[in-house]
């Protein structure tokens, strides 16, 4: 008779839950000096082309982010890195402004957080968001927003004009 075993499981847990409290964990802020502030989405999957993200990095810290992996282009971890490393575009809508103003823009659908949420703690203090919204309203582009984040409340005034 023969002896059968199975093989290692690939997806057993490897989680452990601490026993004390979580470590502290400081937030890091980071200008991004882009010069474009639109990013363009080449999906058939996904119904919009242009995408706005104020914030890179994402204080929310959802595990089951799919983002996280982009922050590894800025040589930033996709763990803790994503939720404590936030890097800031404080130019948004002033970059956001010239495109509006350049003859080849079609006032397409513009999805704020296509990659991280717009509506993130550090909103409220910047107030980015706010600001590329209401350039959106001045030109009267259609948006999307896409958020977890009940700071969108504060901005119900500029989603009535973007109505």
């Amino acid at each position: 008779m023969r002896t059968v075993m199975n093989p290692p499981n690939p997806f057993e847990s490897q989680h452990r839950d601490l026993l004390e409290p979580a470590p502290y964990v400081q937030l890091q802020m980071f200008e991004d000096a882009t010069r474009d502030i639109l990013s363009r989405n080449e999906s058939p999957d996904l119904p919009f082309r242009w995408s706005l993200n104020p914030y890179r990095g994402c204080f929310h810290a959802c595990a089951y982010c799919y983002a996280r992996p982009t922050h590894e282009y800025w040589g930033f971890g996709a763990g803790t890195d994503f939720e404590s490393k936030i890097i800031v575009k404080r130019e948004a809508a002033t970059l956001l402004r010239r495109t509006f103003e350049k003859s080849s823009w079609k006032g397409e659908l513009l999805l704020f957080s296509g990659n991280t949420d717009c509506y993130q703690p550090l909103e409220a203090s910047l107030g980015l968001t706010r600001a590329c919204l209401e350039v959106c309203a001045e030109y009267r582009n259609p948006v999307g927003i896409i958020t977890k984040g009940a700071l969108v409340l504060r901005d119900l005034d500029v989603l009535r004009r973007l109505q």
